[in-house]
């Protein structure tokens, strides 16, 4: 009975840890489709960003495509008992847990700089919009894509000089400015007239999608590692209980193989009364006497 009720734990334990490898590859591959979503976000306004902003949406990568290599351990190692294979799933998966923990402390503090930095890098660089091709290009990006228009509102192009562009009240403003435009024909040509602002900044707007970015990064590496910490009391359960079974079914081999010999033993029992005598077989230099 014993070594039935251990067999069932050690079964139940084993496929219970083959759920788990297999939640580990679908959350594996989700927390990939994140990371690289999160880098493309970064990548998109990486004008206006730090290189270290980087770092956790590559950690988070990283850990994922480890993930799901680690996961081959578990479930080779459960399908076929191997207390060996287990245990380096257990370690290693312990090891993965510290560094999701490390990303999603890194995530978490970045969201504190995401506001100083932001506002540093639009006035900064707003001034050289024509100058410089670069800025040029991101400010356009993030105005046509985030429907805004300057750091706080359109006022702030006041500083650029433009040769062309939306002239209102005074200013002008680059054309990725344009919310609405209305198509009006000039003799034989049909022009394309802006007749409406974004009303917004991008400084709020761009601020917020960094920040939520940032925030999606930090909960989905906590979400894994609370997954592996169950993975990782399963991983050790299951090896214990192997070694556990291993020893138990040695045991009853042995016990067995008494039974066995005690059973031979029981139906000849002249055989230990009755021993066969023991000849003595004289050596070849004794002499007669």
């Amino acid at each position: 009975m014993a070594q039935n009720n251990l067999e069932f734990g050690m079964k139940c334990i084993k496929y219970m840890l083959l759920c788990i490898t297999a939640i580990f590859v679908l959350t594996s591959a989700l927390i990939i489709s994140v990371g690289t979503t999160i880098y493309a976000i970064y990548h998109d306004v990486s004008f206006f960003l730090d290189d270290h902003f980087f770092s956790p949406a590559t950690f988070v990568i990283v850990i994922g495509i480890m993930m799901l290599f680690i996961s081959l351990f578990g479930c080779i190692g459960a399908l076929k008992e191997s207390t060996c294979l287990v245990n380096i799933f257990a370690v290693i998966l312990s090891l993965v847990f510290v560094l999701e923990i490390a990303a999603a402390i890194a995530a978490y503090s970045l969201r504190g700089q995401v506001a100083t930095m932001l506002d540093d890098k639009l006035r900064v660089t707003l001034p050289m919009y024509k100058e410089n091709e670069e800025v040029e290009t991101a400010f356009d990006f993030i105005q046509s894509r985030l429907n805004c228009c300057g750091v706080d509102s359109y006022m702030d192009w006041s500083v650029v000089n433009f040769s062309s562009g939306i002239a209102v009240s005074n200013i002008t403003v680059p054309n990725s400015c344009c919310a609405e435009t209305h198509t009006a024909v000039i003799g034989d040509i049909e022009v394309d007239e802006c007749i409406k602002l974004y009303a917004n900044g991008c400084l709020p707007r761009v601020f917020y999608l960094i920040y939520q970015s940032a925030g999606l990064l930090g909960a989905g590496a906590m979400t894994i590692a609370f997954i592996q910490i169950i993975g990782v009391v399963f991983s050790f359960s299951l090896a214990s209980s192997i070694r556990k079974a291993k020893t138990e079914r040695e045991r009853r081999r042995w016990e067995i193989r008494e039974q066995m010999v005690n059973a031979y033993t029981s139906l000849n029992p002249t055989d230990e009364k009755n021993p066969a005598p023991v000849i003595y077989v004289p050596f070849h230099g004794q002499t007669k006497a």
